[in-house]
């Protein structure tokens, strides 16, 4: 669940098979502020936080897919996210 004062977005997961937990929460986290570092805290409407939510949630999924915590690099999001949710270089 993502919120601002003005919407809340609840985000589904995504299945991933899991291999190693480690890393996971903070992949999350980092792909969230990665997120919001590139597109701004200014303007957060429901879909930029549901595109935030999607980004953080697939760099937990490559985290959990492989073992020791090794987050995924801009790149590795950008091939697995869909064509119109763009990932910052």
């Amino acid at each position: 669940m993502l919120t601002t004062h003005c919407a809340q977005v609840a985000v589904p997961p995504i299945r991933s098979a899991v291999v190693d937990t480690i890393g996971a929460g903070e992949s999350y986290i980092s792909a969230l502020i990665y997120g919001l570092l590139m597109r701004g805290a200014d303007g957060l409407a429901p879909s930029v936080l549901e595109s935030l939510g999607r980004m953080a949630s697939k760099a937990a999924a490559i985290t959990v897919r492989r073992p020791g915590a090794h987050p995924p690099t801009s790149e590795e999001l950008r091939a697995e996210l869909p064509e119109h949710q763009p990932v910052a270089q």
